[in-house]
């Protein structure tokens, strides 16, 4: 017996402790892989949103995260006043396009712009999609409590995701469009979709695929309707995909100097204040043309026959964009949050790009033929994978994406 050592019965707190710790240590390092760059500051969290290349600048300071319950009883609850820091354009800029700016004045701007960095104010690529620069800008993005106060109580009461929409574009603020951008001058078409994607998901054709819709085309050329029918996933897919074909390629005026004719584009859809920026075009007003809403064919009611139309039908607003207003809602970059705007403590934001949860719905901007909803500020959203008759997209990319 004197050979045998006895084996104690007293666990390892060495090794128990030890294996905990770094059990713990790798769970939360693969946890802090999985967030979007977040790093605390004041008891907020700054969250580095823009994955688009060259775009890497754009933070913005929110609550995160925040609960978004939807209901009915949606009401305007005051927020405490955000934090205004000093923001002047740079010297060395042609003038920036600021609110609120004529017509005319914004057009000086932007052909100013064009100038300053050797850029036509529009350029066409081999899809033959057509774009206008946006030169850059400040303006309020959103609307004031006392109208959206005035706006929820005359939304339906049982739409209780219209009525979270609207509120969620409340309260305004300063948002700083630091670089300039080409715009698509409209919606992308079911030719131009077609003729890259090799397919037409649209309602509104002959191969739509509810009977009801393609009865209202019915011996009607849709070829240069808005496509829609696409989800926000198809509409990235689109950009994509035109990014690394010929057909993205650039076409510049035989009155130019080409100096990227064969390059193509970083095509994106543009971010929510990016739309808005250039819809409002210098503008304060609901609408571009004012605050009234017009009752003609190409923007609300029944003269457009309950369908579709030929895109480029209405009259461009002063940066040359048409069907900022009405014909289908685009979808944008951002997601969507009720309380966005509301968490929003330091301001100006500088090129925001609202994307904090894979899970959220994305914003569609502009409204759509059937109803009024299509003010400059307002939003709505939907899922990833969300397809109908009424949504569609146009796209964008940076001329600063060819910066030498």
């Amino acid at each position: 017996m004197s050979g045998i050592q006895a084996k104690s019965s007293e666990p390892n707190w060495t090794w128990i402790i030890g294996g905990g710790l770094g059990a713990i240590f790798i769970a939360g390092f693969m946890w802090q892989l999985q967030r979007p760059g977040v790093k605390r500051v004041e008891g907020f969290e700054i969250v580095s949103q823009y994955e688009y290349p060259g775009d890497a600048h754009a933070d913005l300071t929110r609550l995160n995260p925040v609960p978004v319950t939807p209901t009915a009883a949606i009401s305007i609850v005051p927020v405490p006043p955000a934090v205004y820091e000093p923001y002047e354009p740079p010297a060395d800029q042609p003038d920036w396009l600021l609110q609120p700016t004529e017509p005319q004045r914004a057009q000086a701007i932007q052909a100013a712009w064009a100038a300053h960095l050797g850029w036509p104010v529009e350029l066409q690529n081999r899809l033959g999609q057509r774009f206008r620069l946006i030169p850059p800008g400040i303006y309020e993005r959103g609307t004031i409590p006392e109208s959206m106060a005035g706006l929820l109580a005359s939304a339906p009461a049982d739409d209780a995701h219209w009525r979270a929409c609207l509120a969620s574009s409340s309260p305004p603020h300063r948002v700083v469009i630091s670089r300039p951008f080409y715009l698509a001058v409209h919606e992308t078409t079911q030719a131009e979709f077609k003729a890259l994607v090799d397919r037409n998901p649209s309602w509104y054709c002959t191969s739509g695929p509810e009977p009801h819709y393609v009865q209202q085309v019915a011996g009607v050329d849709t070829s240069r309707h808005p496509v829609e029918g696409v989800s926000w996933l198809d509409a990235v897919d689109f950009c994509t995909r035109l990014s690394r074909s010929d057909a993205g390629e650039l076409v510049w005026p035989q009155d130019s100097v080409p100096r990227h004719s064969e390059m193509c584009p970083q095509y994106r859809l543009p971010t929510d204040a990016q739309w808005e920026y250039a819809a409002r075009a210098g503008g304060v007003s609901n609408f571009w043309f004012g605050d009234v809403e017009p009752q003609v064919t190409g923007w609300f009611g029944s003269p457009n026959n309950g369908r579709t139309w030929n895109v480029g039908h209405d009259t461009a607003n002063p940066l040359g964009l048409h069907e900022m207003h009405s014909s289908v809602w685009e979808w944008v970059a951002d997601m969507w949050d009720l309380e966005e705007y509301r968490s929003y403590r330091h301001l100006p934001l500088i090129d925001p790009r609202f994307h904090v949860d894979r899970n959220l719905p994305h914003v569609v901007r502009g409204g759509m033929w059937p109803d009024h909803r299509s003010r400059s500020f307002d939003r709505y959203a939907y899922d990833n994978d969300f397809q109908t008759f009424f949504v569609g997209f146009r796209i964008s990319f940076s001329p600063l994406d060819f910066a030498q």
